[in-house]
């Protein structure tokens, strides 16, 4: 074949154009492949144990899956602060079902002017690893007109709920009856008692904070089935908020957070693996053999499982010098024992007493020692 100048021009231009086609198509993939990678990446940033999610665009949030996220406030929903006082924010415990525990990760927003008599709204808000976006609110009443507190707070130590239809083996006075439970919570709610955070009693405790006259906190130790399973519920249906104090050490910790985070119950520290004897002082505690490092240590393990440092409960109400430093170097705001009186303000916030719960007790016994 005879190529003329027609021809071999004709053929040039095909094979620039198939040339250009290919750097098209090698352009194309390699966006495709850049685009993989990005997403890959954005992923990873997504699922690390360690990030803090940010809020920046609330609409391009994935819809919240019901259930998924259950956030406690600390304290009452309703807060109240006297006017003149700081406001104490109390926190919000957030359990992920999937992700655990999403309290580092909260934003709070909203702000409480105290020099003014007015109801303010602070906001929490939080985003999980599917980009699911969870909020609730706590409404702070800045308030003259109420009565305060002058005669001490009762902190109430309960421990198991039972259904009188099913009793335990080893049914004693630790153990209060369903019954019991609901007529106690419908008497406080009919009274109108306040609920307040830790961090609320530890300012009451030093003397800077008032809390309404009717104040009192309710506290669950061990995290039992009982508790857990009928005892919640009642909480909830009155919406009275209280403190579960489990150790963490147990073998199902992760089913207790998730399948049981409620909004009226916070889960803190009975510590990490202390509930044994083997002290030989006090009610025989483990902690009396234990050196500050010990304590600390197994303090903060309990800590990083519940996500919180509000408050713990010593194991027997056990209490060494040596604990009340461990707990000042992890940073636990208040420590509940087992002397049995209400709190007083200048007691020591780390060794405070609590009021026994009894079963069996009549609902006059128990009013005349929350009163």
């Amino acid at each position: 074949m005879k190529w003329d100048n027609a021809t071999w021009s004709g053929f040039v231009s095909k094979i620039a154009a198939a040339m250009l086609l290919c750097c098209a198509c090698l352009a194309l993939v390699a966006g495709c492949s850049s685009a993989s990678e990005s997403s890959k990446a954005e992923s990873a940033v997504a699922n690390d144990d360690d990030v803090v999610f940010e809020v920046e665009d609330v609409s391009a949030t994935t819809p919240l899956e019901e259930g998924r996220v259950v956030m406690t406030l600390c304290g009452s929903h309703d807060t109240y602060v006297r006017l003149g006082e700081s406001y104490i924010e109390g926190g919000c415990l957030v359990r992920d079902r999937k992700d655990g525990s999403l309290t580092s990760s909260v934003h709070v927003t909203g702000e409480v002017d105290t020099s003014k008599v007015g109801d303010y709204t602070v906001t929490y808000s939080v985003l999980n690893s599917d980009n699911m976006l969870a909020e609730c609110d706590r409404v702070v009443h800045v308030v003259d007109n109420l009565e305060w507190d002058t005669d001490g707070v009762p902190v109430l130590m309960y421990h198991y709920v039972y259904d009188p239809a099913d009793p335990p083996d080893d049914l004693g006075t630790n153990h209060v009856s369903m019954g019991e439970l609901e007529e106690q919570l419908a008497w406080l709610t009919s009274e109108g008692f306040y609920y307040p955070s830790w961090a609320e009693l530890r300012a009451y405790v030093d003397g800077t904070h008032s809390l309404p006259a009717k104040s009192v906190i309710l506290s669950f130790d061990d995290a039992s089935y009982g508790f857990l399973d009928l005892g919640v519920p009642i909480l909830e249906k009155y919406q009275v908020n209280a403190t579960s104090f489990t150790e963490c050490s147990r073998d199902d910790i992760d089913r207790v957070l998730n399948d049981y985070a409620s909004p009226y119950v916070m889960f803190e520290s009975h510590s990490y693996a202390m509930h044994h004897g083997g002290g030989g002082q006090g009610h025989g505690g483990i902690i009396y053999a234990l050196s500050e490092d010990d304590l600390a240590d197994d303090l903060q393990r309990a800590c990083d499982i519940l996500g919180s440092k509000a408050a713990f409960a010593y194991p027997f109400g056990d209490v060494s010098d040596a604990s009340r430093a461990a707990i000042d170097r992890v940073g636990i705001l208040c420590a509940v024992t087992t002397e049995n009186r209400q709190v007083n303000v200048g007691d020591d916030y780390w060794a405070l007493p609590r009021v026994r719960v009894f079963g069996g007790n009549s609902l006059e016994s128990y009013q005349a020692s929350v009163l």
